[in-house]
């Protein structure tokens, strides 16, 4: 029991107006003028008896009416939390609970004081209530659905983890809004309680709460957060006695308001420290340390950039694994002898180191079936088909997993019959000589050939000028155009064939029908198709969390493997299932196969977005504003206020004061009665 305005129950003192009453009474005397008297001293008439309390149920029943009277004044009311108060006085809840448990979550004791708040949010759950606990991050998921059974609720709530996903809030407030728009109680709330991570709302969801339905944000969020994070490595590779020396570039972030000064940052490979330095860092900046190279000695290495002790630790580390560089070979074949006409592109192709090229370049008369067996790619540059491959080894090549580029000139005689796997037949030569000449004009950038060139001033074609190419007469149904001329003519076209991709452009790589070779977007080009036709994909060195691996793509077979996460979790995974895996946890995770001649299993690191490092916060009132149309809701803080309501509040909902006002003037009244009765006997008594 608590007061409004306790000062008031000084009044209290009232009580002894009654015990003074019984206590003391007038002189009772009649008067009788007697002359012969009236020089006597005056003597005052006492009375033992009227010194006596009589009326004992009056007196007590006076006293209380006054003390119910002044306590009435002062406004009692009983302390219960907002939740408890709000449902006592409006009836059955559906509450939906959402806790973050986001990677973010995981600074300080965020995590505790997020749960200490669900718990009391579970602790007011009345017997007609229903409660759903929502865990959430990247996703949101109902772990306990539509309950009042505090002991299930509290055993999953004891039961939640902080995860290392990414913070989202626009899954969980609209599984919220689903929960409480198909329930058919009085009363709906959905209660957030979180860190409000800054970027976890863009403010473009598409979340909209209905009328009746209130949401209720309770922040963790400590002010001016400091956190020190590695969002980032990069690798750069030379070689150094036909071995290939690796160093290391971490890219160290200060996500404070405050200077990080002598923060240590140290490179572990395969659990042997490199090189330990330290860097000081400017408020809201990033800055990069450069460590000594080291040999690459081992076909995968793992390594670890540490820094920082603060309170968000999972990002302290930057996990990643390191594969010796690999290389796509490329078979020119030419026309003749002379190799004037591969200069440019062998040159184009020799700058390449991500990947190297290595490129060998043949006669179409030198060319066998063996020749073009291990090469990733094979480029037919202005020549017949050489004959070594017109009885189909050409095509096995390709359906085994080969590339084939297939660039038109004035000595190319392919048909259709030539190959069934070429995107087309081979039609005439078209001179645009008069004029300016053709340009390239469309360019499918969905395709990987041109998808890098999609940003603004990533590449500009328009300057290049085609005189001469040869037109496709008869493009194949299941090919696919992905340049053209200003004309509308086919520029390149591309047709897969089992494993294998062709792509056939109609102009020349050297300068002898255009000038593309003189333009800056020659370069990217060409490397762009022989990534593309050698399938070249170099092994990441890590993955975010929240990412799928295709396993057969990674590791390039399909068996039974066995998948050892971070936290010591075994997944099985047999060969006839999906080889997609969702990589859920930060660190690094093992992946075994019975094929694995090698013994050593193949790895694979991931770790944190680094959104997550920024503990900025949002304004709840903001994110409320957003989803309820308004910002009049209470916002409360772990920090600092609790789910209570304010002493004015609770009162409100309670209005205890009519009640004891309404009991004291009854009493008053009832005195009243009683004591006229009495007076009444006594006067004839």
């Amino acid at each position: 029991m608590a007061f409004l305005t306790p000062l008031l129950l000084l009044g209290l003192g009232a009580i002894a107006v009654p015990v003074i009453v019984h206590l003391v009474q007038r002189e009772r005397k009649q008067v009788i003028h007697f002359p012969s008297l009236m020089f006597v001293q005056k003597i005052p008439y006492q009375s033992v008896r009227r010194r006596r309390i009589r009326h004992w149920f009056l007196l007590l029943t006076r006293a209380l009416a006054i003390a119910l009277i002044v306590a009435a004044f002062a406004r009692p009311f009983l302390r219960q939390n907002a939740i408890a108060a709000v449902a006592t006085s409006a009836g059955a809840r559906e509450v939906v609970i959402l806790l973050d448990q986001s990677a973010s979550m995981g600074y300080g004791d965020y995590w505790q004081r997020a749960k200490d708040e669900a718990a009391k949010a579970i602790g007011n759950i009345g017997t007609n209530d229903r409660a759903t606990l929502v865990l959430f991050s990247r996703n949101a998921e109902e772990n306990i659905r539509a309950t009042s059974d505090r002991g299930r609720l509290t055993a999953a709530l004891n039961a939640a983890k902080v995860t290392a996903s990414a913070t989202r809030f626009g899954p969980a407030l609209k599984l919220a809004e689903s929960i409480l728009a198909r329930s058919t109680l009085p009363r709906r709330e959905a209660i957030l309680i979180s860190d409000f991570q800054k970027t976890g709302w863009a403010g473009s969801e598409d979340v909209r709460f209905a009328e009746g339905m209130t949401l209720t944000p309770i922040s963790v969020a400590a002010p001016n957060a400091a956190n020190v994070a590695v969002p980032s490595v990069s690798f750069s590779r030379a070689s150094f006695s036909n071995q290939e020396r690796i160093t290391v570039t971490a890219g160290i972030a200060n996500k404070s308001s405050a200077p990080a000064t002598g923060v240590s940052v140290t490179l572990d490979i395969s659990g042997h420290i490199i090189e330990t330095k330290r860097v000081d860092i400017a408020p809201n900046a990033a800055a990069s340390v450069v460590f000594a190279p080291f040999t690459l000695s081992e076909p995968s290495v793992h390594g670890i950039v540490r820094t920082g002790n603060d309170g968000l630790a999972a990002d302290n580390s930057f996990d990643f694994i390191i594969t010796p560089s690999q290389s796509v070979s490329v078979l020119i074949i030419n026309s003749g002898a002379d190799n004037a006409p591969s200069f440019y592109l062998a040159k184009a192709l020799s700058i390449g180191n991500t990947p190297t090229f290595h490129v060998e370049t043949l006669p179409a008369a030198r060319v066998t079936p063996e020749s073009i067996a291990k090469q990733s790619v094979v480029i037919l540059n202005d020549t017949p088909l050489p004959p070594a491959l017109a009885g189909g080894a050409l095509k096995s090549y390709v359906e085994r997993g080969g590339g084939l580029l297939v660039v038109l000139g004035e000595h190319s005689t392919l048909s259709a019959g030539d190959a069934s796997i070429l995107p087309g037949m081979v039609g005439a030569i078209v001179n645009r000589m008069d004029g300016r000449g053709a340009t390239i004009g469309f360019r499918d950038y969905s395709h990987p050939v041109f998808e890098v060139f999609k940003a603004p001033r990533s590449g500009d074609f328009s300057a290049a000028r085609v005189l001469r190419y040869r037109a496709i007469a008869q493009p194949s149904a299941d090919s696919r155009i992905i340049a053209r001329f200003d004309d509308g003519a086919i520029a390149a076209v591309e047709r897969r064939a089992g494993a294998g991709r062709v792509v056939m452009l109609t102009t020349t790589l050297d300068d002898s029908w255009t000038d593309l070779p003189l333009k800056p977007v020659y370069l990217p080009l060409v490397h762009q198709l022989a990534r593309y036709l050698g399938q070249y994909e170099q092994t990441s060195a890590w993955y975010t969390v929240g990412q799928i691996a295709d396993l057969t793509t990674l590791f390039k077979s399909r068996t039974d493997r066995t998948v050892v996460t971070p936290s010591n979790e075994r997944l099985r995974m047999p060969a006839d299932t999906s080889s997609s895996l969702e990589l859920t946890e930060h660190g690094v995770y093992e992946i075994r196969t019975a094929a694995n001649a090698s013994g050593r299993p193949d790895r694979i690191a991931v770790n944190l977005d680094p959104a997550e490092s920024d503990l900025t916060s949002l304004d709840p009132a903001e994110l409320v504003a957003a989803v309820t149309g308004h910002a009049t809701q209470a916002t409360a803080t772990a920090a600092g206020a609790s789910t209570e309501l304010t002493p004015e509040e609770t009162e409100k909902t309670q209005s205890l004061w009519w009640y004891l006002l309404i009991l004291g003037l009854l009493l008053l009244v009832a005195e009243n009665i009683v004591a006229n009765r009495l007076s009444v006997n006594e006067r004839f008594s």
